[in-house]
């Protein structure tokens, strides 16, 4: 049986790209098989101002900097975005 690791974080608590990134290409060279991250646009627990980073903008960019790892996020907010954008961000992570 092999397993396949994956990871998750939650990046709208403070985390930069280059913290992320630095966090998938590990995972990747260590061999785990995703890196998702959460679509939150709020702290949670803070004072209501925005988060640091987008969901779709920094998994695309994640996409061009890492090779092999499968990215993605566990759920994606629908209420803060309109579908037809959407589905065009993803298509665009996925290729």
């Amino acid at each position: 049986m092999t397993l396949d690791l994956r990871i998750f974080t939650e990046p709208q608590q403070g985390a930069t790209y280059d913290d992320l990134l630095a966090v998938a290409r590990a995972a990747e060279d260590f061999g785990f098989g995703g890196f998702f991250r959460s679509d939150h646009y709020l702290h949670m627990g803070g004072d209501g101002g925005p988060g640091p980073t987008d969901a779709w903008t920094t998994l695309a960019g994640l996409a061009r900097d890492t090779s092999a790892i499968r990215l993605g996020t566990l759920v994606t907010s629908a209420t803060f975005r309109l579908p037809g954008p959407l589905a065009v961000q993803v298509a665009g992570v996925d290729q």
